[in-house]
């Protein structure tokens, strides 16, 4: 009811029924019209508090995104001499007879990095991933970069009509070794399933292959967050348990190792 028809209401009630009447009416409008700007007063505070807090964790999350960049562009220790570069990626150290460098970090490191960086407690930090688990994570990245760069070699020997003499069988020979390394440890991966969608209420979500997941993590340098995403599923701290464990045992059946549970 608009304000003009509200008081001819009082109006009305004064020549009805009296003065009394009338100003009961008023304050029974005057209460009904504070309650109402009273509660668009609280309405309007908790949906600017809402929106501080809101804010607030979208500026702690920037922070510590910002502080994740800066600890992994920070260089590894006893090489602090090497200034901070973001841009330049994560870098680990490795200690060489020769002397110590460092070199860009492969996913598998930079994960038993962050689990270190995130482990609390007294009970012993164990790695994510066993050192033999990496280092044949690299050997899979180099072997795969290495053969898909010798495509284009070959074409060129094709184009130059067969590269001179001598000089191209022993290149092709090395180029179906790694090809046949390859394929055998692809079948060591195997074809089966990491993570499964199961249940019709998980639309949007895309099984991942052990193939998938192998490939994603060595050759593409995701992490297990962003293949969870690119297949539709969101951050689940059980699911990337799920994934590591199936990554690491198919790393482990890539090194020669039997599947877990064989006879």
């Amino acid at each position: 009811m608009s304000d003009a028809a509200e008081f001819q209401d009082i109006e009305r009630w004064f020549c009805e029924q009296g003065e009394a009447a009338a100003l009961s009416q008023l304050v029974r409008l005057t209460l009904r019209r504070m309650r109402e700007e009273a509660a668009a007063f609280l309405d309007a505070g908790i949906a600017w508090l809402e929106g501080e807090q809101a804010r607030d964790q979208k500026r702690g999350a920037e922070a510590d995104r910002l502080r994740q960049i800066l600890d992994q562009a920070t260089p590894p220790e006893g090489m602090q001499a090497a200034p901070v570069a973001p841009a330049r990626g994560i870098m680990q150290r490795v200690d060489d007879p020769a002397g110590p460098y460092w070199r860009g970090a492969d996913q598998l490191s930079v994960m038993c990095r962050q689990a270190r960086a995130r482990h609390k407690g007294d009970a012993a930090f164990v790695a994510p991933f066993t050192p033999g688990q990496i280092a044949m994570g690299r050997h899979y990245q180099a072997l795969v970069e290495r053969h898909d760069s010798a495509g284009m070699k070959c074409a060129s020997l094709e184009g130059r009509g067969g590269g001179g003499s001598g000089g191209g069988g022993g290149f092709i020979e090395a180029v179906l070794r790694d090809r046949d390394e390859i394929r055998a440890l692809y079948e060591r991966i195997g074809s089966g399933i990491a993570l499964q969608v199961r249940r019709a209420t998980d639309a949007g979500r895309r099984p991942i292959t052990v193939r998938r997941l192998v490939d994603a993590v060595c050759l593409e340098e995701q992490d297990i967050t962003a293949v969870l995403r690119a297949h539709g599923w969101g951050k689940d701290s059980a699911l990337r348990q799920t994934l590591r464990k199936v990554l690491a045992d198919a790393l482990d059946r890539m090194q020669g190792y039997p599947p877990k549970n064989s006879c």
